[in-house]
């Protein structure tokens, strides 16, 4: 049964993909416990049920891109804003910066639209970023459930981790150039989308 986390596979790959199923069937917890259960089988359980929904996630986003094909992109199936900033790129062909230019614009986007959340260090980026934004104790978590708001955060951090990381950091050169950066900018879009639908009336959109 679709759980609430698998919703988020669903608005992206349709009810019928194999993913969804598995994504919801995910788990960040231990199956049994006592009192003597010492804290790091809890870690270690959380850490290995991040880690499979992280290789979830990339296949959804090669499945994402396979999704776009070689036809015409269309511009009303991304973020407006997102889709302005990276338009130019799309209509040139330039994949590897469609790719690093979405995840450097969608994380600016949620830490302005956050309030420019700090750490010790300054401005959080990245993992650090994703986690205090979509954190349970956040104004702009997202989901309803809990199960539904580990979802969604695992998307975050997996894009920053999985896809942001990368694309920032060195060219790619690979034959599926633009299934893969339709891909991110699909994720990118999607929560973006999702801010923008349960928290647009807060979102600090004049930063």
């Amino acid at each position: 049964m679709e759980g609430p986390g698998a919703r988020v596979f669903v608005r992206a790959l349709g009810a019928e993909n194999n993913l969804v199923d598995r994504f919801d069937k995910v788990r960040y917890t231990l199956m049994m416990m006592t009192d003597l259960t010492p804290q790091s089988s809890f870690d270690d359980a959380r850490r290995r049920g991040v880690e499979r929904a992280l290789g979830l996630i990339d296949a959804a986003v090669y499945e994402l891109g396979l999704a776009g094909g070689d036809e015409p992109v269309d511009e009303h199936a991304y973020d407006p804003e997102l889709w302005a900033h990276v338009k130019t790129l799309v209509d040139d062909e330039q994949w590897g910066m469609v790719a690093s230019q979405t995840a450097i614009f969608v994380e600016n986007q949620i830490r302005g639209w956050a309030g420019n959340p700090q750490g010790r260090d300054g401005n959080l980026v990245g993992k650090a970023l994703y986690t205090d934004v979509f954190g349970d104790a956040s104004d702009y978590r997202l989901g309803r459930q809990a199960s539904e708001r580990e979802g969604w955060r695992a998307l975050g951090v997996g894009f920053a981790q999985a896809l942001s990381n990368v694309d920032r950091h060195r060219i790619q050169d690979r034959d599926d150039a633009k299934r893969y950066a339709l891909g991110v900018l699909g994720l990118g879009s999607l929560l973006l989308t999702q801010l923008r639908h349960e928290h647009g009336d807060i979102l600090k959109t004049d930063t």
